[in-house]
């Protein structure tokens, strides 16, 4: 910094101070250090936030996968009775979906019957949806007619996979006809008299081919003989 004697009208002496050129130029490359500095430090910051948004979102991702798994493993024998089928463990399986007793809801602690439906986006993708209504104690007639009114949907739901280009079911179970366990396209409890053991859930995205396998764990060949036990 540097001092001028300046001489103003009237005679009078002031003195103008000022800064020097050097000093100029090295405010400057100061002022530029600390701006690169915090366009770094920002930088860095959007970064980690990316990284905990993706991490947070992967986590999601798990923790729908665990929970999906943890009310298919505990699927129960939930006998219904028909006219024409009499008692059999509620479960229906087909390329549309898939529906079950469980004891293990999303929310709450009471069992809930579960619809995992294939239902198509906006953009023609396909995507798979979790919906659940407490089941009290209500028959077949009572399943169904939630099913077929849509009642179903006012119930807990949540996305568990979305833009999938193909989605397909299968279900690994005992075959009264061939006596054998096979996988199937649609599995029925009034015909099987028994849940599966398995169900797939093949997806595609783009060109990479992925799956869901979930396991069901209270299955007894000793079960088919409950209608002959416990008649109407």
């Amino acid at each position: 910094m540097f001092s001028v004697p300046v001489l103003c009208t009237g005679g009078e002496r002031r003195t103008v101070s000022g800064y020097t050129l050097i000093e100029v130029i090295v405010a400057m490359a100061i002022l530029s250090a600390m701006l690169l500095l915090g366009g770094m430090a920002l930088n860095q910051g959007l970064k980690q936030y990316q990284g905990l948004v993706e991490k947070g979102l992967c986590f999601w991702d798990y923790a729908q996968n665990i929970w999906t798994d943890k009310s298919f493993h505990s699927t129960i024998d939930y006998y219904v009775h028909t006219n024409t089928g009499g008692w059999f463990p509620y479960f229906r399986g087909n390329q549309e979906g898939v529906s079950f007793v469980t004891l293990a809801p999303f929310a709450g602690d009471q069992p809930v019957v579960v619809w995992i439906r294939k239902e198509k986006t906006e953009d023609g993708k396909e995507k798979l949806v979790y919906y659940e209504l407490p089941v009290y104690a209500k028959s077949y007639r009572d399943l169904e007619e939630d099913f077929a009114s849509g009642a179903y949907r006012r119930g807990r739901s949540i996305k568990i996979l979305d833009g999938a280009d193909r989605i397909q079911f299968e279900f690994y179970g005992y075959n009264v006809r061939d006596e054998e366990h096979k996988w199937r396209r649609i599995f029925e409890g009034v015909e099987t008299l028994q849940l599966p053991l398995l169900v797939r859930i093949d997806y595609m995205k783009g060109n990479e081919k992925k799956m869901f396998m979930y396991a069901i764990h209270v299955n007894s060949q000793m079960k088919r003989g409950y209608a002959d036990r416990y008649e109407q």
